[in-house]
């Protein structure tokens, strides 16, 4: 008993050294890790709405295009008749065209800004996986630091190795002392003793052979 209890009184010593020398690394590594993946979370989610505002701007781009070349049409063949409404057609083709640049001004912004932030996600998942599997890596060396560790308690394994010898040893007297005590059995003895004669004559008879051909 008192073997049991100091076999586990080490080995939960040393397992809660160990993890309390984790808890403190991982906990930190953890932490980091959840708020850079909250981060590119976000940062994924403003490129996507980035994305969608970028095709809202080309479709009223491409819209004001469109307008642009029907007033310009509608000032074409209306100018020999109404000059007043020509020009005013014209006017409506302007303010299509100031309109379409200004937009297009906002879209060459809006696709700069969203390359720079597609390139930071990029790099922050990148960065997110390289820290995981960092985490994984420092996580499964622990392990194994902590199972070799365990197993330097040569004292400990000594006392261990000593338990199965005595036990293996107890074992096999009671195995011996059984087999001592086993109750004969003429019949089986009988015919053990006929074959063991019968494979001596006949390994007999072969050396006769063997004499009879020299």
């Amino acid at each position: 008993m008192s073997l049991i209890k100091r076999l586990s009184a080490t080995l939960f010593a040393r397992l809660d050294g160990v993890v309390s020398e984790i808890e403190d690394h991982e906990a930190v590594v953890q932490t980091s890790i959840d708020e850079l993946r909250h981060q590119v979370a976000r940062a994924r989610a403003r490129l996507n709405q980035m994305q969608r505002d970028e095709q809202q701007l080309v479709d009223r781009i491409d819209r004001l295009r469109e307008d642009t070349g029907r007033w310009g049409e509608r000032a074409r063949r209306c100018a020999a008749e109404d000059e007043a409404r020509a020009l005013s057609c014209l006017e409506r083709r302007r303010q299509c065209r100031r309109e379409a640049e200004r937009l297009q001004q906002s879209l060459d912004g809006c696709r700069d800004g969203a390359a720079r932030l597609m390139r930071d996600v990029e790099e922050g998942e990148t960065r997110l996986q390289l820290l995981h599997q960092r985490h994984t890596l420092m996580r499964a060396r622990q392990c194994g630091t902590a199972a070799r560790t365990a197993g330097q308690e040569t004292e400990l394994l000594r006392e261990v190795e000593a338990c199965f010898e005595r036990w293996d040893t107890r074992l096999t007297e009671r195995e011996l002392s059984l087999r001592d005590i086993a109750p004969e059995d003429p019949l089986d003895e009988g015919f053990s003793r006929r074959e063991r004669d019968e494979d001596l004559r006949a390994e007999l008879d072969v050396l006769l052979q063997q004499e009879k051909k020299q």
